[in-house]
């Protein structure tokens, strides 16, 4: 296996979350009683950022925390984990938090306060434009402020930095704008939304969509159904493996850092998804987060070949 050494970026909300465990979810009027708590650092781009430096990159986490203990016990946890934060302080907001359901069955339900991390700066990010121009990879999602997104977008194209989307949360977006990333990475419900689609289509309607919208590469992962990969010039589904699962939070967040960290390898996106599928499987087969982000040789051991379907 290649390992050059990447340095990957992420950018977004990282802060503290508190794992309840339930035996099922929350009927209308319903008080559940949780079985086991759990509290660790996270947010989808600080999470990514763990997971691509457990894989072997260089990785610097962007983003925006209150000037509380929460901020100090996140930054110690990256420092921890060979992950840079860059911080910008927000006085008088508190640090991002979420609740995380989980059930009997592995699923989960997700309540985040974003806190200082909506308050991320354009200027902040723009001062740290020569820390981008480094990166190989960047990811970034829809937690930050959009400004503060574009800002950073722009900072990739001019130092000719690769750019993964994530667009999670979902929220209404030009089309010019995603094709601006060189990869966009939504979930089915993600891609169906920011296509303007009433329903959720059948993975080959969904590829055709995105090609008629002019996407040229794009990774949507299914859940439990696998990954769809659309290129130039055909669209692929790459299976989910089988595997037992105890907790699938942070699975996407893993993915779509394992896909980071082998492109900015020099690997094809299919054998990138195909590293990203199996990073993903480990994760869901572990409780909560930070637990479940594999190292790389943790990675090598479970390693399954996929062979992906073509549908286009």
């Amino acid at each position: 296996m290649r390992c050059n050494r990447p340095r990957i970026g992420t950018m977004g909300l990282g802060g503290q979350s508190v794992f309840l465990t339930v035996d099922h979810f929350h009927s209308l009027g319903e008080t559940l009683h949780a079985s086991s708590m759990f509290i660790e650092p996270g947010g989808k781009a600080y999470n990514q950022a763990v997971a691509a430096a457990r894989l072997g990159a260089e990785v610097v986490f962007i983003g925006a925390m209150g000037n509380d203990e929460a901020k100090e016990q996140c930054c110690v946890y990256l420092k921890s984990e060979n992950v840079t934060p860059i911080i910008e302080t927000i006085v008088d907001e508190n640090t991002a938090y979420a609740c995380i359901l989980t059930d009997n069955t592995g699923e989960n339900r997700v309540s985040v306060f974003r806190g200082a991390a909506e308050q991320l700066s354009k200027n902040f990010v723009s001062k740290n434009e020569k820390i981008i121009a480094q990166c190989s990879c960047m990811l970034l999602s829809l937690e930050s402020p959009l400004n503060a997104t574009k800002t950073a977008l722009n900072l990739c194209k001019k130092h000719g930095v690769f750019t993964i989307l994530n667009p999670a949360p979902a929220i209404p977006l030009e089309i010019e704008f995603l094709h601006s990333f060189d990869l966009i990475t939504p979930n089915l419900q993600e891609a169906a939304f920011l296509l303007g689609l009433q329903n959720q289509p059948d993975t080959k309607t969904l590829a055709q969509h995105l090609k008629h919208a002019g996407f040229k590469r794009a990774v949507v992962t299914l859940g439990e159904n696998g990954s769809l990969l659309l290129d130039a010039s055909c669209a692929w589904i790459f299976p989910a493996l089988p595997s037992k699962v105890v907790d699938t939070t942070g699975a996407g967040d893993t993915f779509n850092a394992a896909l980071a960290v082998f492109i900015a390898e020099g690997y094809s996106l299919k054998d990138a998804a195909i590293y990203a599928t199996n990073a993903s499987s480990f994760c869901v087969s572990h409780a909560n987060v930070m637990d479940s982000l594999p190292t790389r040789n943790q990675l090598l051991n479970v390693f399954r070949e996929i062979v992906p379907i073509r549908i286009l």
